[in-house]
């Protein structure tokens, strides 16, 4: 489900309630130095692109080391843990048992290493923290720009950043730490790092322009939506499994995505030029309504699913991230 990415800084005083009167750069500082007395970071990071790259010589490239120092690099973290971390065969570098454990939890050192250093650097230039949000398409039409729009007027100095995402590509950034949380359907596996906060339920439609062949119908089987062109978002591969289970159900084969829109609004604009359908959000019908789109009346649900916030089961709740979740939770409860 594409979305979007928001990033706000905002001060640290003790005039923002339960965001923490302790600043939150000194209390990452804190844990960065504790975390250096266990576990060099430089080293945490050639391990980190090794792990990602398994090759010496990419992984050096990426980090400017000659492959002689990442290789001692290398040798000096595994003689400090005292545990090998990777098998070094001909194809490459694979992850031992113990690289694998490792790996889970030096990127979040390396994310709070990083996320540190961020926060030093916007104190000091007079500004404040930061936080990072993905949300989808229903989100950026529906409650979450008015919850920005309130926690900017609440808080100074908190700067807003808006990108478009899906589920399938937004989960792997909130798992790298370049997201604090996602605001997204709910319906994916379980993972042992992450948390899911439900809000509200999500029906989809399949919608039309108002003077499309199908619009005009009291009744639409579903094989006649088999006649029309259909839109979906680019790499809403959630989205399209939806799709096929619901043709499925109905004893139809899916006939997939004729048309892929990079953003909500380039989705509407291709209903609106007549030929096309598309499933779209209830949340929605009110936005569709004044484009002059209008859900079919196909019999039943195409289908339904829990919406919320997900975010890293480590992420602190009276951090600046986790007070951002708590308001913007509380205020889509209201919407």
């Amino acid at each position: 489900m594409p979305g979007l990415v928001i990033r706000m800084r905002r001060g640290e005083g003790s005039g923002h309630g339960g965001w923490g009167a302790v600043s939150l750069g000194q209390r990452r500082l804190a844990g960065v130095w504790h975390m250096r007395a266990m576990l060099d970071t430089n080293l945490l990071r050639c391990f980190l692109a090794v792990l990602e790259h398994r090759k010496l010589t990419t992984a050096a490239e990426a980090l400017f080391l000659t492959q002689p120092a990442l290789s001692k690099s290398l040798r000096r973290l595994e003689e400090e843990l005292g545990v090998p971390l990777f098998t070094r065969t001909p194809t490459g570098m694979v992850p031992t048992s113990y690289g694998i454990a490792l790996g889970r939890r030096a990127r979040l050192i390396d994310l709070e290493s990083r996320q540190a250093r961020e926060e030093l650097r916007v104190l000091r230039e007079g500004g404040a923290g930061s936080i990072t949000i993905g949300i989808g398409p229903l989100w950026s039409a529906y409650g979450i720009p008015e919850a920005v729009t309130q926690l900017v007027a609440k808080r100074s100095k908190m700067h807003v950043r808006i990108v478009s995402g899906v589920l399938d590509t937004l989960i792997p950034q909130l798992l790298k730490g370049e997201l604090d949380v996602v605001c997204s359907a709910l319906d994916f596996p379980d993972h042992p790092e992450l948390l899911k906060r439900h809000l509200f339920d999500t029906v989809h439609l399949m919608m039309a322009h108002e003077s499309h062949p199908l619009g005009q119908l009291s009744h639409v089987p579903p094989a006649r939506l088999l006649e029309f062109p259909l839109v979906g978002l680019d790499k809403d591969y959630a989205g399209l499994d939806r799709l096929e289970k619901f043709f499925i159900r109905n004893g139809l084969q899916s006939p997939g995505v004729a048309i892929e829109a990079s953003s909500l609004e380039t989705l509407f604009s291709l209903l609106m030029a007549g030929s096309c359908i598309a499933s779209v959000s209830s949340q929605l019908l009110g936005r569709a309504a004044q484009l002059n789109l209008r859900p079919l009346a196909v019999p039943g649900e195409l289908w339904r699913f829990q919406s919320g916030l997900i975010y890293r089961r480590a992420t602190d709740m009276d951090s600046l991230a986790g007070g951002a979740i708590s308001a913007i939770a509380e205020q889509l409860t209201e919407v």
